[in-house]
């Protein structure tokens, strides 16, 4: 394991490290990864419950005691075995639905703490509408401030305030540990919106609420947010000193979650103040429990940061194996969530499995009832037959009132039979629905694998070219460039569909120049870049601007491998309900006929494609290529 070395050579001079008078002496310390004996309890009854009703009150109190300690799997787990033991449960839809509520609030936070909010804000609205059918306020209250906090974390604070406002309205009188998670949310997102005095106010009212009634976990987590507050206001010593005092008292009461979080407040600050070793220290022994107890949320965090302290201090050997430990942490995520997706898809699948079980069986019943019947009115015929003898008229008239009473019963039970087989073609739907949803995984990771060797490949190949002009007689960038291959090759392992910040930061035409320059810079290649108007072409779709700039980082790719070309112009114009790119080379072409493209080509290609525009080629050997792309306006 790369990282042993380098928290082994980190931690020894850093020990008893004070810093200056706006902070306090900082302490680190790992916390004991023992199984608690507050929960040996539950699993053995767990182990002697009964199938039902014992058991989901066992998996809804394991799941709570995991939340606490941070443990993402665990809080999964028990969510998981508890939907698919109430999809076999044999009991009327009213009385599951109050589980069914409980059960979905569990997988909810399970995913708000594995860092998957579209995911949480899902299971939370199913708990609602399972609490609303089952009039279980508690849960149509938790439900709602779940949903309220995945909102938050997407950063849509106007959507957070509405759903926890309208939940206060109907709910702040009843449940005060939930009232006062409520009231932290609400000044969290006043916090981003940096409206400072709305947010101190709200968290007064839940740091008040939760000291009156001994909440200490909420405490704590009020001592966080205040933390936050400070930091936010500039008064960084009170900000340090809120993360410290929360850290040391949350690892004391047992809270390791906050202790996690806390660790990486305080790191991020240190950071911010370019307080890079002692950032590290944090870092490091954050990352030690973290990994203690398999918590890849907070490994990852930890190391993306810990990875800017090394480039900081020019630390590139330490920072690189930071980086690798990083890509391993990043697929054992990426390979969790996959695994827990299909686990929640088979358990719904299994579900829908049981319940057409259910309706086929129902729809047997149905047809012998319609049989038994159908029999007792054939005998009833006889019998009415031999009244015929004694009673002609009397007889005649029976006979007719049991022929339509018959025909009515009939009517009634083909009509059910007939519902019933349309309820089991719009559960063997729904079954067809997630087959094909769980195929679509595979076509999702071809489609990624395209993004990165585009994208991040394009990076990685730009900055190689440039640590190739400075490795003449310089052993040490000759390593880097190593380094920077075997980074290449982690990356193109990485799912990473995310659009990159940078395009919603800046200028589209200041990318393009910036990465130009980055080129120029370390080639002896002159390019020019000529944007009209330049306006209108930075106001261009996030979407297209994205695919431009990969389009174009494919093409100085091929042009530097292949052209051997002195000169390269770029033209951008945007005319009427058209863009246009000319891109033009003076190196060695090609034939255009007869040429087999490669996958940077093909990808090129398939990128005009789903933008709807036009490829146009045209290169002869010794005289240089000019491609040029046009994209309707959408």
């Amino acid at each position: 394991m790369p990282l042993l070395g380098f928290i082994l050579l980190v931690l020894t001079p850093f020990f008893g490290l004070s810093q200056d008078e706006t902070t306090q002496t900082i302490r680190f310390g790992t916390v004991p990864n023992e199984k608690q004996l507050s929960l040996e309890p539950y699993y053995e009854a767990l182990n002697q419950a009964e199938f039902g009703k014992e058991r989901f009150s066992i998996f809804e109190q394991l799941a709570a005691e995991y939340t606490k300690k941070g443990d993402t799997d665990s809080v999964l787990k028990y969510g998981n075995l508890f939907e698919k033991e109430l999809g076999n449960w044999d009991t009327p839809d009213t009385e599951k639905d109050r589980y069914y509520a409980k059960a979905h609030y569990i997988m909810g936070v399970g995913n708000y703490i594995n860092g998957v909010p579209e995911k949480s804000i899902e299971w939370h609205i199913k708990g609602i509408q399972a609490a609303e059918k089952s009039k279980l306020r508690e849960y149509e209250y938790r439900n709602k401030i779940g949903l309220a906090k995945g909102n938050l974390v997407r950063k849509n604070n106007a959507k957070t305030i509405e759903i926890v406002n309208e939940a206060l309205a109907e709910f702040s009188g009843e449940f005060s540990e939930i009232t006062t998670e409520a009231l932290r949310i609400s000044g969290r997102a006043h916090l981003q919106n940096e409206d400072y005095e709305k947010a101190e106010v709200y968290y007064e009212e839940a740091l008040n609420m939760a000291t009156k009634f001994e909440d200490v976990e909420m405490e704590l987590t009020m001592a966080l947010e205040k933390g936050r507050l400070a930091e936010a206001k500039g008064d960084l010593g009170a900000a340090f000193q809120a993360y410290e005092d929360t850290r040391n008292r949350a690892l004391k009461e047992g809270y390791t979650a906050i202790y996690f979080e806390g660790s990486l407040l305080a790191a991020k600050l240190y950071f911010k103040e370019e307080m890079y070793d002692t950032a590290n220290i944090a870092l490091t022994f954050a990352y030690i429990n973290a990994v203690d107890r398999e918590n890849l949320q907070f490994q990852r965090e930890a190391l993306e940061i810990q990875a800017r302290c090394f480039a900081k201090l020019d630390d590139y050997k330490n920072g690189y194996a930071v980086i690798t430990q990083l890509f391993g942490v990043i697929n054992q995520i990426n390979a969790k969530q996959q695994k827990a997706l299909i686990k929640e898809l088979e358990i719904q699948y299994e579900t829908l499995e049981k319940e057409q079980e259910i309706s086929d069986l129902e729809e047997d019943k149905l047809l012998r009832a319609t049989e038994l019947q159908r029999q007792k009115t054939i005998k009833n015929a006889f019998l009415i037959g031999f009244l015929i003898v004694l009673i002609p008229v009397l007889a005649l008239l029976y006979v007719y009132y049991q022929k339509i009473q018959a025909q009515s019963e009939l009517a009634k039970k083909q009509e059910e039979i007939t519902q019933q087989k349309v309820d089991a073609l719009k559960q063997q739907q729904e079954l067809n629905l997630i087959k094909a949803a769980i195929e679509g995984q595979d076509e999702e990771r071809k489609r990624i694998a395209q993004e990165l060797h585009d994208s991040i490949g394009g990076n990685l190949a730009g900055i190689k070219l440039q640590l190739s002009s400075l490795t003449q007689g310089a052993q040490k960038y000759k390593t880097i460039s190593n380094q920077i291959d075997e980074t290449y090759q982690l990356v193109r392992n990485i799912s990473h569909t995310l659009i990159p910040k940078k395009f919603r930061q800046n200028a589209f035409t200041e990318l393009i120049e910036g990465y130009i320059k980055s080129i120029s810079g370390a080639s002896e290649l002159k390019i020019g870049f000529h944007p009209h108007p330049e306006k209108e072409i930075n106001e261009t779709e996030e979407k297209v601007q994205m695919e431009l700039f990969k389009i174009i980082q494919e093409l100085m790719t091929n042009t530097l491998k292949h052209a051997d070309a002195t000169q390269v112009d770029i033209h951008l114009n945007r005319i009427d309900n058209e863009l246009s790119l000319l891109f033009e080379d003076n190196g060695k072409g090609f034939h255009s006929s007869g040429t087999t493209t490669g996958i940077g080509f093909e990808n090129i290609k398939n990128r005009v494609a789903e933008l709807s525009g036009a490829l146009n080629v045209d290169s002869t050997v010794d005289r240089g290529t000019v491609i040029s792309i046009t994209i309707p306006k959408t």
